[in-house]
């Protein structure tokens, strides 16, 4: 796992701890994890941004703590998170523009100096903006629509292929069903048969 500047640690002491309890490295910031849901809407990786907590103790190799946040950590170091609003960084969402095969390290990194993080954003330059990130920036705007566009259209097969097995899985369950009556010697009305309480009804006369 490997942190950016984005979690820049600051000493704290935990709040209500007495004085002669050392104080820690603390940061709190953004970290990129997989959305399950909307990686299979999308048919590619989406991450979305969720805010982290890391805790070390100086000195100890083995005290590094790093999962998401909440009130409790944040209640227990108040001047670490202060310090991260007010570095009050935009949430990401979508493909990190770093982990896109197509493209180099160094071209992510020109990106992102660009305020390029996705490739959702990329593919969504505007025209007036798109000489500004290169030369080759409309190539790489198209390479990014494309892929998104194949993602998708890899996404909507997924989702009809599910939708055609789930449909061959409830007719296999119904003739399972079927098959069991029929060995307990039920019989089932022929298609098209009146039912018994039909056949019993007598019939309107005519006028």
């Amino acid at each position: 796992m490997q942190l950016s500047d984005d979690f820049p640690m600051i000493m704290e002491r935990e709040a209500g701890m007495e004085e002669h309890i050392p104080p820690v490295s603390v940061a709190f910031g953004l970290f990129p994890m997989l959305d399950g849901r909307r990686t299979q809407e999308a048919g590619h990786e989406v991450y979305r941004d969720v805010e982290h907590v890391k805790i070390a103790v100086p000195g100890d190799r083995n005290s590094l703590f790093f999962q998401p946040s909440n009130d409790v950590y944040r209640k227990r170091f108040p001047k670490a998170y202060a310090a991260y609003q007010e570095r009050g960084r935009k949430p990401m969402e979508g493909m990190p523009i770093e982990n896109w095969a197509p493209i180099s390290r160094s071209v992510a990194f020109n990106l992102r100096a660009a305020n390029i993080d996705t490739v959702e954003a990329l593919a969504a330059v505007h025209e007036g903006h798109i000489d500004r990130i290169g030369s080759n920036g409309r190539e790489l705007r198209e390479k990014a629509r494309a892929w998104l566009a194949d993602a998708k259209s890899g996404a909507e097969t997924v989702r009809l292929a599910a939708e055609k097995q789930d449909l061959i899985d409830q007719l296999a369950a119904m003739q399972a069903q079927i098959n069991a009556l029929a060995q307990q010697g039920v019989k089932l009305p022929e298609a098209g048969a009146a039912s018994p309480e039909a056949a019993r009804k007598p019939a309107k006369a005519r006028a």
